[in-house]
């Protein structure tokens, strides 16, 4: 299962965490699976991933200092319009390009599942953010993330479509991390996977309070 993003930021931003700092006690590598470990909880009728409003943005959020941010699930067909609103002295996560395999899904043994998810993120298509009308490229690559093994449970319904219960998983992927946002923003999205096949997007309108 592959995501992309693409997006667009105006007028201010907060920094972005390098990748090889540990913003409020974790890495990268243990935000991603924080990340997917929100994500797929969440029962596809309650996902923000199949938001078209931003109204299921704040579902299951349970980080005092890091607001995930999704786009739109590969399979759901969209390009919604989201608005949502945020505290000023929230993080913001969201990934650029990720996979995640899943054990009896994707592979039957660890290494099955390390080799999927990291040969799907080693061949990857464009990349972009442009923040403040200023396009960054060069360096999105270094912003690569594995994560270690970890467990998700999934719920009925969930948006894999595939049956409920706790599943081994390990994740690849590119992420940025920004620090907390001083100003509203809009944020754009739109993304392709490595072969082009799937093409995905999503707008964001950020209201900070």
């Amino acid at each position: 299962m592959v995501f992309t993003l693409r997006f667009d930021l105006n007028p201010n931003f907060g920094l972005i965490y390098p990748i090889e700092s540990r913003p409020y006690g974790y890495s990268y590598n243990e935000w991603s699976a924080k990340w997917w470990q929100w994500l797929l909880s969440i029962s596809k009728p309650s996902s923000p991933a199949f938001d078209s409003s931003g109204k299921n943005a704040g579902v299951q959020q349970k980080y005092p200092n890091v607001f995930f941010l999704c786009q739109t699930y590969e399979k759901s067909g969209v390009i919604p319009k989201r608005s949502i609103s945020l505290p000023k002295d929230k993080a913001i996560f969201i990934p650029i390009i990720n996979w995640i395999s899943l054990m009896h899904h994707d592979g039957e043994t660890d290494k099955e599942l390390f080799d999927k998810a990291t040969k799907s993120m080693d061949v990857i298509g464009d990349m972009k953010i442009s923040i403040n009308g200023i396009t960054l490229k060069e360096n999105l690559r270094n912003f690569r993330a594995l994560s270690p093994f970890f467990e998700v449970e999934l719920p009925q319904d969930n948006i894999i479509g595939i049956s409920p219960g706790r599943r081994r998983a390990i994740s690849d992927g590119y992420w940025i991390l920004f620090k907390p946002l001083q100003t509203e923003i809009s944020l754009t999205s739109v993304g392709s996977c490595s072969s082009g096949a799937t093409k995905i997007g999503v707008d964001y309108e950020i209201i900070l309070w």
